[in-house]
């Protein structure tokens, strides 16, 4: 009868033992799916949050048919180095209808205006021109080659947006729309994408000299 009961206790202990190890391993395996699921959330934050926020933030998207009045001339603006200028931006959409302060950089190419965004398409950062006193001035980033310089991860860029191929940025500056109005200011809109190889295509309606 001992024996017997010996015999049924021994598969019991080994059962309990088994089903410890596999609690064990699947804790074990748990630890590390949440370490390195936590790991991959947090890396994929840091890199998508900035452009969540560039999504939403109204003076990063593009409104198409909305237009801002500024006190900008064509004349304002020459074909050799960009000018730094501000405007008020009217936003108006579902979440907001006001005038936010923005700033680009404007240089004429092609008988058009390059009215170029300052927010760096790496991960959105304010970009810096070569600008001293709120004027510009002869390139001093890269040698003399480039002209806008990103201080956050070292993106550059030349006069016309394109950015270095070092550059972590992947594409140029966005453009934005813009007409002229009938008082010979300039009115800007939304912004247009570009990549490295489509950089001067400008789809915006050409200026008297």
């Amino acid at each position: 009868m001992d024996r017997g009961k010996e015999s049924q206790q021994q598969p019991e202990s080994a059962t309990r033992s088994s089903v410890n190890a596999n609690r064990k391993g699947l804790t074990r395996r748990q630890f590390l799916t949440y370490v390195l699921g936590g790991t991959g959330a947090f890396m994929g934050a840091t890199v998508v949050s900035p452009l969540i926020v560039s999504a939403f933030d109204p003076i990063h998207r593009g409104g198409s048919g909305s237009f801002s009045k500024t006190n900008w001339k064509v004349s304002d603006f020459n074909d050799k180095l960009p000018t730094h200028v501000t405007f008020q931006q009217h936003i108006d959409d579902a979440w907001n209808s006001q005038d936010k302060p923005n700033d680009v950089y404007v240089i004429t190419y092609q008988s058009k205006l390059m009215i170029m965004s300052h927010t760096c398409t790496h991960l959105g950062c304010h970009v810096n021109g070569s600008i001293q006193n709120g004027k510009s001035v002869a390139p001093e980033y890269g040698g003399g080659k480039e002209w806008f310089f990103c201080p956050c991860h070292g993106s550059q860029y030349n006069i016309y947006g394109v950015p270095t191929p070092t550059s972590p940025a992947p594409r140029p500056l966005d453009l934005y729309e813009y007409k002229i109005d009938t008082d010979g200011s300039v009115m800007v809109g939304g912004t247009i994408s570009r990549t490295n190889s489509t950089w001067d295509v400008n789809p915006n309606p050409p200026i008297q000299a």
